[in-house]
């Protein structure tokens, strides 16, 4: 399908497709790993990231050099989640994502926060819908920009600044009227 793609596209367009393949072919696969934890789904997802960025390759030539390789990226992120929803394992349990920044190195924010706060949080993430879990865990997991979410939700930027704004309330509002509620 890829030979198809680029037998349409002019030389300068073919050109830039092979280009963006050499010089980050090893970055990209690396950005897909964190994300699916698998070589096989890594290089899936690298492939179907190429593709997109050769379907858009028109849109890509027009960008500044600095940005296309942010774009670039972003493509392959959204290839990576397309997969993990399709795979059914993008939702982690609260418990996971707190997991996985306490491991990303301490910070003085979560020196302060104390166990029972972080166990409280844990419960409360449990307790949301899939489709707030994914939301908090594209924002904050993988640290996507709003527009980035809100291509991959097919909403607008600025639902989904309100759909995070709205999810963040609710947890703030839940954690100060509940706070017994969550210890043991």
């Amino acid at each position: 399908m890829l030979f198809l793609i680029l037998s349409v596209l002019d030389d300068e367009q073919r050109s830039l497709v092979e280009k963006i393949y050499r010089e980050n072919h090893q970055f990209f696969l690396s950005i897909a790993m964190k994300i699916t934890g698998s070589k096989a789904n890594a290089e899936e997802v690298v492939s179907d990231a190429l593709i997109r960025i050769t379907l858009n390759i028109k849109r890509i030539s027009n960008l500044t050099c600095p940005e296309i390789n942010p774009f670039c990226v972003t493509m392959v992120k959204n290839c990576a989640y397309d997969l993990m929803r399709k795979n059914k394992r993008i939702i982690m349990n609260g418990e996971d994502i707190l997991q996985r920044e306490e491991t990303s190195g301490s910070t003085p924010e979560h020196e302060i926060i104390s166990k029972e706060n972080r166990e409280k949080l844990s419960l409360m993430l449990e307790n949301l819908s899939g489709e707030d879990k994914e939301f908090l865990e594209m924002r904050f997991t993988y640290e996507m920009k709003f527009a980035d979410i809100a291509q991959k939700l097919s909403i607008s930027e600025e639902a989904a600044k309100k759909r995070g704004q709205r999810i963040l309330s609710r947890l703030r509002k839940q954690y100060e009227e509940n706070a017994d509620e969550y210890f043991f």
